[in-house]
């Protein structure tokens, strides 16, 4: 009994033969794979589990190709290559600059009439849906501008209409562009890309109170136009029912009067971040910037840049020492219960807007702080 206990077999005249040691690879083979002598229910379950396997891999090498594809341009920078026209285009990080030299007669002369701009005719020949240049200094927006039909092709469509998940930058297909003519408020759209292009930069704006101060003008050329805007409003919006409070920004790009003019006006200087000193007007022209936002964690909001055209015979300069952090900003429901940010009235000077004080007096919007 003492040998059983010491895991000796009552036999000593024999050994115990030891069980060959499988190597890693052969057990690794075995315990993902089917063999022989495997019960059924273990053959299913290294199947379901390879299965499994592989498609988590497909999935990764999906994900890490798409994020290359936007990592990488097509051709190196610099790289000078042929278009189907026979023509000279340049590869320039996720841009296609289609004039290495300046336009031709023929392209000038196929502009539209009215047309000042003509270091743009190459675009325009390439793209007639081409409508103008956005730029920010100091930051890689850069870019022409398109028009499609709707708001949708240019989402995931480049400047030449192929396919491409980065989209271009594009205007709201209800605005009119023309010698003398422009939307009341041109509203440009951009997808808020990784590795820092497309309207990525405009995170700066988000609670960099000194990029706003570097960067409070943006320059929106048309085909017929020179434009400089200077930045009053930078705010987050809700897009969902679902979190709260949604207001539609996106449908002012014409007021109907100045009722509404107003009405849009009292709702972004109400949500910006910050007080800018750039006062504004009925009858002003407006620029909007619009990109995708993650800083809040929540789904489907949106953050939103406006900006009123610099008058004629004005300066462009703007006062940055009147740009300040507003201490009263207006959220939506979700975003209140989770930070705690709640709006405390309305701190802006609404004498900046001119005849905001009686169209608030008249609907009975005025808003005391004090009540709060």
């Amino acid at each position: 009994m003492a040998e059983m206990d010491m895991g000796l077999t009552p036999n000593n005249n024999k050994k115990k033969r030891k069980k060959k040691k499988q190597s890693f690879g052969k057990s690794l083979v075995t315990g993902l794979f089917p063999c022989k002598g495997d019960s059924g229910a273990e053959i299913a379950r290294k199947l379901i589990f390879l299965g499994s396997l592989i498609l988590m891999i497909v999935a990764l090498v999906i994900i890490a190709v798409h994020f290359i594809t936007l990592l990488k341009p097509e051709a190196p920078i610099g790289t000078t290559v042929v278009d189907g026209n026979g023509g000279q285009v340049i590869q320039d990080d996720q841009q296609v600059v289609v004039n290495l030299q300046a336009p031709t007669k023929e392209q000038i002369e196929n502009l539209p009439e009215g047309s000042i701009n003509e270091e743009y005719a190459a675009y325009y020949d390439a793209n007639p849906d081409f409508v103008g240049w956005v730029t920010i200094n100091g930051t890689n927006v850069d870019y022409p501008v398109v028009q499609g039909d709707d708001n949708e092709f240019y989402l995931h469509h480049n400047f030449d209409g192929e396919d491409e998940f980065a989209g271009t930058i594009f205007t709201d297909y209800e605005g009119k562009f023309g010698p003398d003519q422009m939307p009341n408020n041109t509203i440009l759209y951009g997808h808020n890309m990784l590795y820092r292009y497309k309207f990525a930069a405009l995170n700066n704006y988000n609670n960099n109170i000194e990029f706003l101060k570097e960067t409070p003008v943006i320059d929106f050329n048309t085909l017929y136009q020179k434009n400089k805007y200077k930045i009053f409003s930078v705010f987050i919006v809700n897009t969902d029912e679902e979190h709260g409070d949604v207001f539609d920004y996106t449908k002012y790009v014409y007021f109907k009067n100045s009722d509404e003019f107003y009405e849009y006006i009292m709702e972004v200087m109400d949500r910006s971040k910050y007080n800018t000193g750039v006062d504004v007007e009925y009858g002003d022209e407006l620029l909007t910037l619009s990109t995708c936002d993650g800083s809040t964690g929540f789904e489907n909001m949106r953050l939103v840049i406006v900006a009123r055209k610099v008058r004629e015979n004005e300066s462009p300069d703007v006062d940055t020492s009147k740009i300040t952090r507003k201490d009263s900003i207006k959220y939506f429901k979700a975003y209140t219960d989770v930070f705690g940010s709640k709006w405390k009235g309305r701190t802006w000077d609404i004498s900046l807007v001119k005849g905001m004080k009686e169209y608030l007096e008249d609907n009975g919007l005025m808003d005391d702080p004090s009540n709060y």
